[in-house]
């Protein structure tokens, strides 16, 4: 979440604007056999994942609330040398100086992946599992004795951190569940999975109906932790081919290291197309983050400040002119450099943007992941694409007009083979040139944007296939406009303050 807390220099009235974010195990002496099969599928109920941030306006004479502290992520093993502690490798070894043998130093084996954080919500999940009441249900009964061994072996291989084993269990539960649209038709599995953790079935003429299932927020929180640990599954599974191993949860130089691996193979064989590195981003996106409101919390992640806020205030133009800093502001003003509008005082914008690693680790954790929202999936995304080569043009800052719904963070990225890309949460589209134009225009990522907006919003095109989106609010940040190492990660941080300002920029011309 990204919070802007905009102050009188003057100690007045607080202005206050919340950017919030837009997002014991029963066992089986045998593994699961393959699936009994049954007859036709049946569509399951509405799925609704509300992947946000929530924009709030308040004045009122307020502190900034205190900032969160980071979690330490889990370092590389590090083999250490034979001997007492604080012994070095031996010189020579066995042999005397001067004698001709190479010194064997001890290589650091690969890091080898533990079981996932907050094992213990499996274990809860596989013991409701266990405990269906098969007899009683109007389902196929062979289907879910069948699911509850796979709820077993799959507990038992992430127990072992057995990864391989854990992905294939998963997928014979049916996972991953659909992670975009609230009308979709589910397999019987995955309707079985579903129902074993509680879901209720009736009886019908035509066999049985499962009731409705949600994903995300308000959605069925057994679903969405197992959801979580398949993705933190497939996500250990993809970053395993590292040389040196990767920890569960991966480290910074782990993820950023991989996506480096994987933009630079090794001699002889191909680079990897931009669609696959934007694959890869999403798939550790996805199993690094869950959607505060998929864990069933109902506020926001609340970041860090960001160092050296900036500030701004009303020109007697009507425009919101912003500046490096309050005394920057001040000094314009009192220059009239623009003009200050009558009244108008020096108002200070303290945001709270995620913008270093330690910031998504910060949240908490839940079902193998941690927590966050749609801006720290923008932060991860933008550390991931641009260590493969991408490079950041901007941020884009959603939120509805009247400040009254949840708003939304995309970022947008252009590959090293020109091509241009838009991010939502871990979702990502190509921005694909309008009437046969060769180059991306600015009009084709708003384009974009708009397609992007009415699916996390669900708005249904209306009689002409368009998405309304007259509703909305959005403010780009470009990247090019701003300096230093940190300037893609900024950019995050500066389209929420440019939806304070009421402007945007443009990212592509």
């Amino acid at each position: 979440m990204t919070s802007i807390v905009s102050s009188t220099s003057s100690g007045g009235a607080t202005a206050v604007a919340q950017d919030a974010a837009h997002e014991a195990d029963a066992t089986h002496p045998h593994a699961p056999t393959e699936p009994w099969h049954d007859g036709a599928e049946h569509p399951l109920a509405k799925l609704a994942l509300n992947d946000l941030h929530q924009a709030v306006q308040l004045f009122a004479a307020l502190a900034p609330g205190a900032g969160h502290g980071a979690d330490t992520l889990l370092a590389p093993h590090t083999a250490r040398a034979d001997g007492p502690p604080g012994a070095g490798i031996p010189l020579y070894g066995g042999q005397k100086p001067g004698t001709v043998q190479a010194q064997q130093l001890p290589s650091t084996p690969p890091v080898k992946p533990g079981p996932p954080m907050e094992l213990q919500q499996m274990e809860a999940l596989n013991q409701t599992a266990q405990k269906f009441g098969v007899a009683g249900s109007p389902m196929e009964h062979g289907r879910l004795k069948y699911t509850q061994q796979v709820f077993q072996a799959a507990t038992d291989a992430l127990k072992k951190g057995d990864y391989p084993e854990a992905e294939k269990q998963f997928a014979k539960l049916g996972l991953p569940f659909p992670a975009l649209g609230d009308k979709t038709d589910l397999t019987v599995q995955q309707q079985a999975t579903a129902h074993v953790l509680g879901v209720r079935a009736k009886a019908d003429g035509n066999g049985w109906t499962l009731g409705e299932v949600r994903l995300g927020r308000g959605g069925h929180q057994g679903l969405n932790d197992l959801s979580g640990y398949a993705a933190n599954t497939a996500m250990i599974n993809r970053m395993a081919s590292m040389p040196g191993g990767v920890s569960n949860p991966p480290t910074e130089a782990q993820a950023t290291g991989y996506m480096r691996e994987l933009a630079h193979p090794a001699k002889g064989k191909p680079a990897p197309t931009a669609q696959q590195v934007m694959q890869a981003a999403s798939d550790i996106t996805r199993g690094t983050i869950m959607h505060y409101s998929a864990a069933g919390r109902s506020t926001d992640p609340v970041y860090d400040r960001n160092p050296n806020p900036r500030a701004f205030y009303l020109g007697t133009d009507g425009q919101r002119h912003d500046f490096a800093s309050a005394a920057a502001a001040q000094k314009a003003a009192d220059a009239g450099t623009p003009p200050k509008a009558r009244g108008a005082q020096v108002t200070i914008m303290e945001s709270r943007s995620p913008d270093q690693w330690s910031d998504i680790t910060s949240q908490g954790q839940r079902a193998g992941r941690y927590i966050g929202d749609c801006e720290s999936k923008v932060y991860l995304q933008t550390r991931l694409l641009t260590e493969a080569g991408f490079t950041s043009l901007g941020s884009v800052d959603v939120q509805h007009k009247d400040r009254s719904g949840p708003g939304h963070m995309f970022g947008v990225f252009k590959a090293p083979d020109g091509t241009i890309w838009v991010t939502s949460n871990e979702e990502f589209k190509q921005v694909r040139p309008n009437y046969g134009r060769k180059d991306v225009t600015q009009a084709d990522i708003d384009a974009t944007v708009r397609d992007f907006t009415g699916e996390v919003y669900h708005i249904e095109p209306n009689y002409k296939g368009e998405i309304d989106v007259s509703a909305f609010d959005f403010n780009a940040a470009s990247t090019a406009k701003l300096s230093g190492p940190n300037a893609a990660v900024d950019s995050i941080r500066r389209a929420t303050e440019l939806g304070v300002l009421h402007r945007t920029e443009t990212i592509v011309r």
